[in-house]
């Protein structure tokens, strides 16, 4: 298109230098863009890793819910209710403090939960959640979890495993939970996000 409209004005440009008679009115092409969203974006500290953010086009987007049991998360998210909305949840490894409360807030706001690849495994054959909603990513993959939302898994250096409360024996078991991440969200107007996990 953009060459499409140089070369109608360079053509309206040379016919005015050859004497011709400019017509009264030009009708220029309307070219449909996508739309600028200069909105503001809002980060809401949740305590430890977690956050709320919500992007220029009104997309909620949560990593590393611990909220029931955090004494630093605010009050209108501890009961996993404030959200009204979750359009992309992201966790950054298995450790409680990153992972307690996203299996919750995907059942409860049917949300996938993107997380490293061994980890989302591991939920799936303990039924923490069902395969529909552990979609299968690792480090070096972008994927689009919402229109206009594109989210990169990096490199993080720490350590990541799953505790897992046994239902019949009431024991907890330590499972694998994948290499770390860290995250690159970027938001419907290309502003990018880092979002670090507990890398070194």
């Amino acid at each position: 298109m953009k060459h499409w409209i140089n070369a109608t004005v360079a053509i309206t440009a040379a016919g005015l230098m050859a004497g011709c008679a400019a017509p009264t009115q030009t009708a220029v092409p309307t070219i449909p863009t996508t739309p600028t969203l200069s909105g503001p974006v809002e980060v809401v500290w949740l305590g430890q890793a977690g956050f709320k953010i919500t992007t220029p086009g009104g997309k909620v987007i949560v990593t590393d819910p611990w909220l029931r049991t955090n004494p630093s998360a605010p009050s209108p998210y501890k009961e996993l209710d404030g959200f009204g909305k979750i359009d992309v949840l992201l966790v950054s490894h298995g450790h409680f403090d990153h992972i307690a409360d996203a299996p919750a807030l995907s059942q409860r706001y049917n949300v996938p939960l993107r997380a490293p690849g061994d980890l989302g495994q591991s939920l799936t054959s303990l039924g923490v959640l069902p395969p529909a909603m552990l979609p299968r990513m690792n480090k070096g993959g972008t994927v689009q979890p919402a229109p206009g939302i594109k989210v990169t898994a990096v490199h993080a250096e720490h350590s990541s495993v799953y505790v897992w409360r046994n239902p019949g024996s009431g024991k907890d078991e330590t499972h694998p939970g994948g290499e770390p991440v860290g995250w690159i969200i970027e938001l419907e107007n290309g502003f990018r996000i880092y979002h670090a996990g507990d890398t070194a």
